[in-house]
């Protein structure tokens, strides 16, 4: 069996390039889905920031928005967990950043990541919750998952999720039930994800 290692690391919070200039709020299920509910910081480097307070603790969905909703990010609702004081904060990067990690741009970040993550896929049956699947932690916000595929049946679909949700992150950025990403193989392989 001919083995090599690809790496497609979960990332919660990357680089920067750029600025962009431009206004941006969060709007979200704790301000009533205001497109222009909260204003974030502009940072003066193409990212933004803000810190939300007094929120109800637990998990809420959120959008990015320029104040309107012709402009938002992502097309899905984007989620976060606020701790038991109802705080946390939302990093917005408007710039185009080619390190390799998708997207390369408008990626959000949160201050409170979810504990364990799961990898679900065609070839684990799409179980969110399935311990044989669960990702380890390597810190920063990086997980990794690896495992032994074979190349007659690709593509493998799959995603990561956090454990039992579809709260997810991918190729289109961190939302709710993120697009699948796509793993051809040409040759069977040890996987890391």
């Amino acid at each position: 069996m001919m083995r090599k290692v690809l790496t497609l690391i979960l990332l919660a919070v990357v680089g920067m390039v750029a600025p962009v200039n431009a206004a941006y709020y969060v709007a979200g299920d704790f301000n009533g889905w205001n497109a222009a509910g909260n204003l974030m910081t502009d940072n003066l480097d193409g990212t933004y920031s803000v810190s939300l307070t007094g929120i109800s603790a637990g998990r809420h969905e959120f959008k990015v928005t320029n104040g309107t909703w012709s402009v938002n990010y992502p097309s899905a609702n984007s989620w976060f967990i606020a701790d038991a004081s109802g705080k946390v904060t939302i990093t917005f990067n408007a710039n185009i950043v080619s390190d390799g990690w998708l997207p390369a741009q408008y990626r959000i970040g949160v201050s409170n990541n979810p504990s364990t993550w799961t990898i679900a896929g065609s070839f684990q049956g799409w179980n969110n919750s399935n311990p044989a699947t669960a990702m380890t932690s390597l810190g920063g916000g990086i997980y990794r998952y690896s495992q032994a595929l074979s190349a007659s049946v690709t593509p493998y679909e799959f995603k990561s999720v956090v454990t039992g949700s579809w709260d997810s992150i991918s190729s289109d950025g961190r939302s709710v039930n993120t697009a699948n990403m796509l793993l051809t193989l040409a040759a069977d392989t040890v996987v890391d994800i």
